[in-house]
């Protein structure tokens, strides 16, 4: 009897140390099943983090580049005589990108590739030209000196093409150049560009007008300079001002010159500008305030045009040099015709 019980006890011993195995079984195998979920819920949330931040970087990168071009575009709209913004190429990386702008100019319907801007861009929507980004070439004119004009002149970067240069007309220069009586030289069936410096300043209206057959204009310059600066402009009276520093608008506001621009236009493009709040805040405050002149708002009549730049043939723009309101021309890009 007594042995029976005995072996009975020791079965129940041997099924509690059998169930107690599957239990530690049972539990090792519910621990591997809980970590490789949870491995791969990590997994998945890494991934979709991941994809998240690359989606949200590409989103940022992408309003950051648009905020940049539109900055870029409203500026070009002011400065630059008779340059055009072109394609832009864009590299986007983590947290910021790059961006190439080409510009190029029109002579006579013929594009004529300008030079290239760098900009730099982030998801912070902060953006900004490279550090040593384009600049002319400087080179010393022997006729020039010659004339006592003893500054270099500038010539694109890319293509070796005159850069536009410009006379203040409340300003006495000891020398000027007026370059019309050169174009006899030139082949005539290139197609050229010229900046001529007025007299005085002149209506969009009246300027069209007085221009001859066969010479079109293409950007008007506007006065946008202090008394101050003028003062300045007369220290240096034989220094002429350098197209990057002028301001104004071009004649058309297309390619097929079906649409004239004025100067309302010109005091427009000035309040979008001062919209934007961008790179180029600056210029746009000081271009109103000079033209409001202590009013709330300019009007078309505070819009100073002194100066144009024009595009023809050679001989179409020979008929310039008689002109009295032509204070001074300077030669610009010159292309071929075919």
């Amino acid at each position: 009897m007594n042995h029976d019980f005995s072996d009975e006890l020791g079965e129940l011993g041997k099924l509690g140390e059998s169930e107690e195995k599957n239990f530690h079984k049972l539990l090792k195998k519910t621990k591997r099943k809980t970590m490789l979920r949870n491995v791969i819920i990590s997994v998945i949330c890494t991934v979709l983090v991941m994809l998240g931040l690359l989606i949200a970087n590409r989103a940022l990168l992408s309003h950051s580049l648009n905020t940049a071009y539109n900055d870029m575009y409203h500026y070009k709209l002011i400065s630059d005589p008779n340059v055009n913004l072109g394609n832009i190429q864009s590299v986007d990386g983590i947290w910021n990108g790059t961006a190439e702008f080409q510009t190029y100019k029109i002579i006579e319907g013929i594009p004529l590739p300008w030079s290239e801007k760098n900009i730099q861009y982030n998801v912070l929507n902060h953006f900004s030209l490279y550090n040593g980004g384009y600049s002319p070439l400087s080179v010393t004119d022997p006729k020039m000196v010659e004339q006592g004009m003893n500054f270099a002149r500038s010539y694109n970067m890319q293509n070796g093409q005159r850069e536009l240069l410009f006379y203040h007309p409340a300003v006495h220069y000891t020398k000027m150049l007026k370059e019309v009586s050169e174009l006899g030289q030139i082949d005539p069936e290139k197609r050229v560009e010229l900046a001529i410096s007025f007299d005085r300043s002149y209506t969009s209206e009246e300027i069209r007008a007085m221009l001859p057959e066969g010479i079109h204009a293409r950007w008007f310059w506007v006065d946008t300079y202090s008394a101050d600066y003028v003062k300045y402009l007369g220290n240096v009276p034989y220094l002429p001002i350098s197209c990057s520093n002028v301001f104004g608008y071009s004649a058309y506001a297309d390619q097929e010159d079906k649409f004239e621009n004025n100067e309302e236009k010109f005091i427009e493009f000035i309040h979008a500008g001062l919209k934007l709040k961008g790179n180029y805040d600056f210029e746009y405050h000081q271009i109103f305030d000079k033209l409001r002149d202590g009013k709330a708002e300019p009007t078309k009549e505070d819009v100073q045009n002194i100066g144009v730049v024009v595009t023809g043939s050679p001989e179409s723009l020979q008929a310039l040099q008689a002109k009295s309101y032509v204070r001074a021309a300077v030669l610009g890009a010159i292309v071929e015709k075919y």
